[in-house]
């Protein structure tokens, strides 16, 4: 028996007005096309995505808020592309909201931003928010579930949130957010007697090789 995968091909609504097929309609047309095709007898599928997506969403503070007349306004919070890299790496395209008043019209545009001092360090392009948003405010940008702590970094020196799950009104941590002391925890200190002036060295001394076991190096 033939047997074809087709990988993780179910995919998720990110933005409003956009939809995503049921399982069984996405089933359907795939197993028409392959059968018509006659390459397999078994199609599976990589359902990742389209489960773990839609599950998480990631919470931002709102940390300032620069209005420039006639050219936009802009919305800066604590995080940005080291907990979500996807819009600078690809320009996916994610909707907001305010956790305090979720159904209320959204009428202002806006560029969330965030504080990584970096030109691409946007979150959402064209924002969608209520007009009272203000600094301490919570924002909340779902369907990240799926590659928002997988492809978070510690960019800038950022540290990682934390991931809490939430179930029937009840919270619990499964990761904690990272410290200053977990960003430090690979640097080597200063050896005793180091001579004063002399770099700090960091990881392992390299071991010396004879200048005829050196690599051949061409200098560019």
């Amino acid at each position: 028996m033939h047997r074809l995968t087709v990988g993780g091909g179910l995919g998720v609504a990110y933005e409003a007005g956009q939809s995503a097929p049921s399982f069984t309609e996405w089933a359907a047309r795939v197993r028409t096309a392959v059968r018509d095709a006659g390459w397999a007898s078994s199609v599976t599928v990589e359902p990742g995505r389209s489960i773990a997506a839609s599950a998480g969403l990631t919470l931002y503070r709102v940390g300032t808020i620069k209005r420039i007349e006639g050219v936009r306004t802009y919305i800066g919070v604590d995080g940005g592309m080291s907990d979500n890299l996807r819009p600078a790496l690809y320009g996916s395209r994610y909707e907001v909201f305010l956790p305090r008043s979720p159904r209320a019209s959204r009428p202002l545009r806006a560029r969330l931003v965030g504080k990584h001092c970096e030109s691409g360090d946007v979150i959402v392009d064209e924002a969608a928010l209520p007009a009272d948003v203000a600094v301490d405010d919570l924002l909340a940008t779902p369907v990240t579930g799926a590659y928002g702590y997988a492809m978070a970094s510690n960019y800038n020196k950022l540290p990682r949130p934390a991931v809490i799950f939430v179930r029937d009104g009840r919270a619990r941590t499964v990761v904690r957010r990272e410290t200053e002391e977990d960003l430090l925890r690979l640097d080597v200190d200063e050896p005793a007697g180091l001579p004063a002036g002399r770099p700090r060295r960091y990881g392992p001394v390299p071991e010396r090789r004879s200048a005829s076991a050196r690599p051949n190096l061409t200098r560019c």
